[in-house]
Formats: C-alpha cells, structure tokens, sequence
C-alpha cells in the first residue's frame, strides 16, 4: 500500500472522478478514481506521472468551513459582457445537499490553502455535471477543509507510466 501525507500538491487532479464522499465522527473521506501521482511525490518510485488505482484522501481531525458556487462571465463574439453570475457562498442547507451529491463529479483540484499552528486548510475544486434551464454545463464549486492532516493511499499503480 502507498501512502502519501500532506502532499496535495504532488497530485494531479485534472481527471479524478470522486466515486464516494463521506464525513464520520471528525474525518472526511474522498474515494476517488483516476488520481495521477506526480513524480515529486513520496510514493512514486517511477518517476513519471502515473495513475494510482482507487484512491482514498483522508482529512483527519476535519471539518467543512464553507462552500462557495463559483460565479462566472459570459461574452458575445466581440467580447462585450453579456451576464456575470458573482460567486456566492452556499448557506448550511445548500452545503449539506452539495456535499450529498458528490458522488460520480469531478474533483479537479484539491490545494493546500494555509497552515494556521496545528491546523491546515484544504480547497477542493468540484465540477457537478448540470442541466439546468440556463443551458450550462456544469457549476463549479470550492469547499474549504480544515483538518489536522491530510493522507492519500492507494494500492498499486494501474500504469506504469502516464502517457
């Protein structure tokens, strides 16, 4: 088994799906597929960028600060604004039904944002695929963590190199 800790940032998210997210006692898990390890990380005696097998990103002594819905611009062909949609921080309600339906979207980020004394604060960028009446495709959101550390381990590598 690999475990990697306090390493977000020797990870690329730019493909994870979350398969399954749960908050128990004061930890939040995040079962999540195709997460790519990075050659600076602990764990990767490849030294190429290689996808890790279902992966589980534990926050430990955690908890959920905020959520916030990414607001966004949209433009004409000649670049004039036709609409900005400013970001909006969710209310408790709203943070807990996003929270629910995480499963099968996107985490396309997950950064380190601070280290305050013992604790540490996580932003996890989540994309969740829409059909809405505005047309859009997809809502983004950031939810700030903070925990007193953060742990990925996976079982085997499914490549050995990232293509």
């Amino acid at each position: 088994m690999f475990i990697s800790y306090n390493e977000a940032e020797h990870f690329s998210y730019e493909d994870c799906v979350i398969r399954e997210f749960k908050i128990e006692n004061d930890s939040i898990c995040v079962t999540a597929e195709a997460l790519i390890v990075e050659p600076d990380n602990s764990q990767n005696s490849n030294y190429t960028r290689s996808y890790a097998d279902t992966a589980t990103i534990s926050f430990e002594g955690a908890r959920v600060i905020n959520a916030v819905k990414e607001g966004f611009r949209r433009y004409d062909a000649d670049d004039r604004l036709l609409e900005e949609i400013p970001d909006r921080t969710l209310d408790g309600d709203e943070t807990k039904n996003l929270l629910s339906g995480l499963c099968d979207q996107y985490l396309y980020d997950l950064i380190q944002a601070g280290i305050n004394g013992e604790e540490r604060n996580y932003v996890l960028g989540i994309e969740m695929v829409t059909d809405d009446i505005t047309g859009a495709d997809a809502d983004s959101y950031q939810i700030l963590i903070q925990c007193t550390g953060m742990t990925v381990s996976w079982e085997r590598y499914l490549n050995r190199t990232f293509m």
